[in-house]
């Protein structure tokens, strides 16, 4: 390639504010703009305003990804929009995007990326035909291999990340306790992200937090996001009294971690999810299940406590160990917070994403 910078397509289905997969094209979009021209297109969402901030308006499709003539539409547009834009790599975030991506490359000879954030099984035969995958941990290269019968050799393990910078606090503690009025005497439990029961375990959460509840009176549990089991979670603390407040996703999710005392990730899986690399740049404690990514980042008793997966009982007591003992919740913390810093924020990782690129465009 010539010195002239190389123009990359981000293809993502939806981009929103509690969204991971929509932070990381961000924070690849920022901190790589210097070297790439950066474009995106989406079916939309609610945190556009992340891009507004880096010069970058994404294209907005019509949502047909459920009928062939809407395939076809959205190959159309696409095929037009980077002939004009004259487009050298497409990196998509969403296995719909792969496929489209697959058949404009034939067509304009483009490389093409795709990155794989979740565990999936079907449509094997229309699945991951990019030249290059990124997995977002080892448990998904596992399963591409598995699954999928991918050759590992397209296979590149690039871990999610943080940036230090984007952690600006703009509200104080008391504000918000203030805000969700939670008495400042509470230890407070948080959990933020998608609210539902068959991925992300909230009622595992629900369950342990019941139990101990009723023998400590101060604990309060705070959830932030949204999600298909909403009302239900709702249902459940209203009808077992639980102090517990439910709140939708914030663009400022940073300021909320002020409040914690302890986060916990209850997942049935989780491929590498982002929040837990956010609780610990913000220096909290925290407790997740010994699933995927998540016991990839975690060692155990050094720098979080793992429970078994689905079990409440076992989330209970690791709960209540942190809950005992502060000093140890502390240092667990503390050993986090410099794993993330020294392994995880944009400055180690991006630099992973920028070889990929001009590796690939340096190929035949």
């Amino acid at each position: 390639m010539s010195e002239k910078k190389a123009n990359i397509l981000h293809l993502q289905n939806y981009l929103n504010i509690s969204c991971g997969v929509s932070k990381t094209i961000y924070l690849i979009a920022k901190n790589t703009s210097s070297l790439f021209n950066l474009y995106v297109a989406c079916f939309g969402g609610d945190g556009f305003s992340r891009f507004d901030s880096i010069n970058i308006k994404p294209v907005v499709l019509k949502d047909h990804k459920n009928s062939i003539l809407g395939f076809i539409k959205h190959l159309i547009k696409l095929f037009t929009y980077c002939k004009q834009n004259r487009i050298n790599i497409i990196h998509s975030h969403h296995r719909y995007f792969d496929l489209l991506a697959f058949f404009i490359s034939h067509i304009l000879k483009i490389k093409t990326i795709t990155s794989v954030q979740s565990k999936v099984y079907n449509y094997k035969l229309f699945s991951y035909k990019a030249d290059i995958l990124i997995a977002c941990s080892k448990s998904i290269k596992t399963h591409l291999i598995n699954e999928f019968n991918v050759d590992e050799k397209r296979i590149n393990v690039i871990y999610n990340m943080v940036d230090p910078k984007e952690f600006a606090l703009t509200k104080t503690k008391t504000e918000l306790l203030n805000f969700l009025d939670i008495p400042s005497n509470k230890f407070v439990i948080g959990y933020f992200g998608r609210l539902n029961f068959e991925e992300k375990g909230i009622d595992v959460l629900l369950e342990a937090f019941l139990n101990i509840s009723k023998l400590h009176k101060d604990l309060f549990l705070l959830l932030i996001g949204n999600g298909k089991d909403e009302y239900i979670i709702n249902e459940f603390i209203t009808q077992n009294k639980l102090k517990s407040r439910v709140i939708n996703s914030r663009k400022d999710i940073f300021n909320y971690f002020q409040l914690l005392d302890l986060f916990v990730l209850p997942s049935r899986k989780d491929p590498f999810p982002l929040v837990m690399l956010e609780a610990g740049l913000m220096k909290k404690s925290l407790i997740g299940s010994n699933v995927d990514g998540i016991s990839e980042l975690i060692e155990n008793e050094k720098d979080g406590l793992l429970f078994e997966s689905a079990n409440s009982i076992d989330l209970q007591n690791k709960i209540l160990k942190i809950y005992r003992d502060k000093n140890y919740a502390n240092q667990l913390a503390e050993n986090l917070y410099s794993k993330v810093l020294n392994n995880y924020t944009v400055n180690g990782i991006i630099p992973h994403y920028n070889n990929l690129y001009f590796k690939i465009l340096n190929e035949n």
